[in-house]
C-alpha cells in the first residue's frame, strides 16, 4: 500500500488519464462508491441511519456527492450540507433545498439528529487557512459530538484542515473515528498532529491498475505484506531450521532488558536463543530463561578485549547478533563493542551473523565519530527519537514529518537499516525504501517494549528474513501484539512483559487473515 504526496497523487490520477483514458469523472464515480462500500462495511447496518454529508466545493466534495447517491440506494436519509450551492438539501437527494443563513441554523437542526458525519468539504488540494464559515461548521460537529457519544464523524480522503504532505492541521479541523482515504494513503496521514485526527484508516479505491504506483518508495505496513515476508514452518523441520540467536545485552542495572529482548526473540519463532553473561548475572537470567541457553562472558573485572572474544567465540553457527539491551554506558562497555564489531567484520560475509543494534549498543557508538563505518554494512539499528538525535547529530521528534528525512537520509548515508521508533515507526532501507506503521498506540510507551521489538525482530533475522523484511514484519507483529494487550487494559498500564506471550498469538492472527 503506496504512500504517496499530493504530487504523486495527481501525477497517477493524470497518468490514468493520459494512459488509460480514465476521465476525472469515472475516477469520481469509483472513489465514491468504493468509499460508500467501505463506510457501509465500517458502520454495518445503515438503512434509516441519518447521515449528513459535508460536501465542499472541489473534487472532495463530488465525492462525497456520489457516496451520500449510494447511500441513499441503501435506505440511510442523508442530509446535504452544499458548499458551492450554500444550500441543505433537507429530506435526501432530491428533496427539500433550503438557503443556508450565517448562523448555520439548518445545519445544527440536521446535526441533532445524524448518526453520522461524512466531511467531504476538502481534499488535498487544501494549502491554506480554513473558511471562517468552514470552522463553523466544523466546531458545530465537534460540539454536537461532544454533546452525545452517539455521533460519528468519517473523513472522506482526509479530515478537512489536514495538509496531506505535512500532517500540519487548521485550528478548526475535528478528529474523525474513521478516515477513507482514496487510492493510496497519504503521507500527512502518519505524522502529527495530523495523524491524531484520522481514526480508524483504510482505504477505497479508485480503480487505478495496479502497479501503477509501483516507482513510489514509501509505502504503509500492512497484513498483506507482513504476511508474504514471515518465513515458513515446514513439517520437517527442528530448531536448526529456524536459526540461533545470541544476544549481548543486559547489566546488573538492566536485567530485564535481556530477558524481554531474548523471551521475544524464542516467541516469534528463532529456534534456539542464547544470552551471553557474567558469572555475577547467570543466577539472575538461569532463573528467567529456562528455555535459553548462555554463553559465559568472563566476570567483570575482565578485560574489554576478554569479554569479546568470548562473545566471538560463541557466534559459531548463529544467524544473527542482538547487541545493546540494557548493556549500559562506560567506557569499558564501549570499548567491548568496538572489540566485538572489529570481530564481526574480519568474518566472512557467508559466515557472518546478522547483527542488530539497540539501545545503549547505539548510545555507546554515538559518542564516536564516524561510528557507521565500524558496523557491516545493512546492519539493523533500532533507536528511539532520543537515540536517534544523539547518533545523527540532529534533533528529532516523536511522531512530526522531520523523522521522515531523517530516517531516509541516515539509512543511505550510514548504508544501515534503520527502525526509527516513534508514534508510528518507520523502517528506512539505504536504497530509499521506507515503511510506515500504522498506528500509534500509547499503551506502548513504556519502558522495555523497546527490548521486545529489538528480540521480535532479531527472531525473524534467525529464521533467515532479510533484514528489511524482518525489521518490517517484526515492527507489525509487535504494534499487534501491542493492540491485543490494550484490548483488554486500555491505553495504560501495559508492561512490556505482557507483550511476549501474544507474540505467536498476533501472527497465528496475520497468518489466518484476522
Amino acid at each position: 500500500m503506496k504512500i504517496v504526496s499530493v504530487e504523486q497523487m495527481r501525477e497517477l490520477e493524470a497518468r490514468a488519464e493520459r494512459e488509460l483514458g480514465m476521465s476525472s469523472r469515472l475516477l469520481m464515480e469509483n472513489a465514491g462508491r468504493n468509499a460508500a462500500e467501505v463506510f457501509r462495511q465500517w458502520a454495518g447496518e445503515i438503512a434509516e441511519k441519518h447521515v449528513v454529508l459535508l460536501i465542499g466545493p472541489g473534487n472532495n466534495g463530488g465525492d462525497g456527492l456520489v457516496m451520500a447517491q449510494h447511500l441513499k440506494n441503501w435506505g440511510a436519509r442523508v442530509t446535504l450540507y452544499l458548499w458551492k450551492s450554500e444550500r441543505v438539501v433537507l429530506g435526501g437527494l432530491g428533496g427539500l433545498s433550503v438557503p443556508v443563513r450565517e448562523d448555520l441554523k439548518h445545519l445544527q437542526v440536521a446535526l441533532a439528529s445524524a448518526d453520522y458525519v461524512l466531511d467531504a468539504i476538502l481534499g488535498t488540494g487544501r494549502s491554506r487557512p480554513l473558511d471562517p464559515a468552514m470552522r463553523a461548521a466544523l466546531a458545530l460537529v465537534r460540539e454536537e459530538r461532544a454533546r452525545r457519544r452517539g455521533l460519528s464523524v468519517v473523513a472522506v480522503d482526509l479530515p478537512t484542515g489536514l495538509n496531506a504532505d505535512t500532517g500540519e492541521v487548521d485550528a478548526g479541523a475535528i478528529a474523525a473515528d474513521l478516515t477513507i482515504t482514496l487510492a493510496n494513503p497519504k503521507l500527512g496521514l502518519f505524522f502529527f498532529p495530523g495523524a491524531g485526527l484520522v481514526g480508524d484508516l483504510q482505504v477505497a479505491g479508485i480503480g487505478l491498475p495496479p502497479g501503477m504506483d509501483d516507482q513510489i518508495q514509501r509505502e504503509m505496513i500492512t497484513d498483506v505484506l507482513v504476511r508474504a515476508a514471515l518465513p515458513p514452518r515446514p513439517l520437517e523441520s527442528n530448531k536448526g531450521t529456524y536459526g540461533k540467536v545470541l544476544l549481548l545485552a543486559g547489566s546488573p542495572l538492566y536485567p530485564g532488558s535481556a530477558f524481554l529482548a531474548a523471551t521475544a526473540a524464542g516467541r516469534v519463532g528463532a529456534g534456539l536463543v542464547t544470552l551471553a553473561t557474567t558469572p555475577e548475572m547467570l543466577p539472575v537470567y538461569s532463573v528467567k530463561l529456562s528455555e535459553a541457553t548462555f554463553a559465559h562472558l568472563p566476570g567483570e573485572d575482565a578485560t574489554p578485549k576478554a569479554r569479546a572474544s568470548a562473545v566471538l567465540q560463541a557466534l559459531k553457527g548463529y544467524r544473527a547478533l542482538v547487541l545493546g539491551p540494557g548493556l549500559g554506558r562506560s567506557e569499558a562497555t564501549q570499548q567491548m563493542i568496538l572489540e566485538v564489531l572489529a570481530g564481526l567484520r574480519a568474518l566472512p560475509e557467508t559466515s557472518r551473523p546478522q547483527l542488530l543494534i539497540d539501545a545503549d549498543g547505539l548510545n555507546n557508538l554515538s559518542t564516536l565519530e564516524r561510528w557507521w563505518e565500524l558496523l557491516p554494512a545493512e546492519s539493523v539499528l533500532t533507536p528511539h527519537p532520543e537515540e536517534m538525535s544523539r547518533l545523527s547529530k540532529q534533533e528529532v521528534s516523536g511522531g512530526g514529518l522531520d523523522r521522515l528525512e531523517v530516517a531516509q537520509d541516515k539509512a543511505r548515508a550510514w548504508r544501515q537499516i534503520i527502525v526509527l521508533k516513534g508514534a508510528c515507526t518507520l523502517v528506512a532501507a539505504p536504497d530509499g525504501r521506507t515503511r510506515i506503521n500504522w498506528r500509534g498506540n500509547p499503551a506502548l510507551a513504556t519502558a522495555g517494549t523497546g527490548d521486545v521489538l529489538a528480540g521480535t525482530i532479531a527472531g525473524l533475522l534467525a529464521q533467515g528474513t532479510a533484514p528489511f523484511e524482518a525489521a518490517t514484519a517484526g515492527v507489525f507483529l509487535h504494534s499487534q501484539a501491542g493492540l491485543l494487550v490494550s484490548k483488554t487494559v486500555g491505553d495504560a498500564g501495559l508492561l512490556a512483559g505482557d507483550l511476549l506471550p501474544l507474540l505467536p498469538v498476533a501472527r497465528k492472527r496475520l497468518l489466518e487473515g484476522a
